[in-house]
């Protein structure tokens, strides 16, 4: 397996994560769960996407099937709760996805998530033909050092002249939940972004795709494995008891639950598979 990890330029890192190239053969079922779990598709090579805010899937010479639809073309993937499974028909896969952070997907691809959440979209589908246009150029670029100085130009171009507001306030009310550590209800959120509740789980849903409730156990959830990964790359042994209380799990057995619902693994075993960070882990970033 082979895969490179380019980060966008920083004007854009508050709406992308990063751009994650693979290509790999044979089987990646690590993560996998048992087979008859409904959230992964059976097939000769099995992706295993990890809950997000929003992504992005090029494909080079291969067709994927995810959310029971098939395609050659780039697929939007909508917010979703759940890890997913990206099959291949042909056994290989070779492509990039690009993950946003909350709110970037709504801002640079324009897309409403509250209707996108849990959906899969082929770039036909949506009509835009400047995906489109990346799209091709994503098929006729083989090496990704020349394929990200194009796709941040591209995205570049897509950041409004004039900030959002109604971001602005979801990135307020995102702070506030990381500095509470997710111990903050929707009431609190919407004071923070001043706006009515109502108003504020509208605009929340439309930028992010999930409910608050969810977004708090999602950024939960990226935020420890993170730390677990930054712990690893600077070679300290990981303590996971402190590790998820420290980002508001009650104890190891609220922070296993939760993995074991958006991740398919407890964190122990989470630990065990990524770290160091290993090639089937460094593909799953948050």
């Amino acid at each position: 397996m082979f895969f490179q990890i380019i980060y966008p330029a920083e004007a854009l890192r508050p709406y992308i994560s990063r751009y994650v190239f693979v290509r790999a053969e044979g089987s990646t079922d690590t993560m996998t769960p048992p087979a008859d779990d409904p959230r992964f598709v059976n097939g000769k090579h099995v992706q295993p996407l990890l809950p997000n805010y929003g992504s992005l899937i090029f494909v080079r010479s291969v067709v994927i099937e995810i959310g029971g639809k098939q395609s050659d073309e780039l697929v939007l993937l909508g917010a979703n709760q759940t890890t997913q499974g990206l099959t291949t028909l042909s056994g290989w896969f070779e492509g990039m996805m690009m993950d946003f952070e909350p709110g970037g997907m709504h801002i640079l691809a324009g897309m409403d998530l509250q209707q996108l959440s849990g959906k899969v979209l082929t770039v036909s589908e949506t009509g835009d033909e400047g995906l489109t246009h990346l799209d091709r150029i994503f098929k006729s670029t083989l090496k990704a050092e020349d394929i990200a100085p194009q796709l941040d130009a591209f995205f570049l171009g897509r950041i409004p002249v004039r900030e959002d507001l109604n971001y602005r306030r979801i990135r307020k009310v995102i702070a506030a939940c990381d500095d509470a550590k997710g111990s903050i209800s929707a009431a609190e959120m919407a004071s923070v972004a001043c706006l009515g509740e109502r108003q504020f789980l509208r605009v929340f849903r439309q930028y992010v795709g999930v409910p608050p409730k969810q977004f708090i156990r999602l950024r939960r959830f990226h935020r420890t494995i993170q730390d677990m990964q930054q712990q690893a790359a600077q070679g300290k042994p990981i303590d996971l008891l402190a590790t998820v209380l420290r980002h508001g799990y009650y104890d190891l057995s609220h922070a296993a639950l939760e993995f074991q619902q958006m991740g398919c693994v407890s964190p122990g075993q989470f630990r065990i598979l990524g770290i160091p960070l290993s090639q089937d882990f460094s593909i799953f970033f948050a």
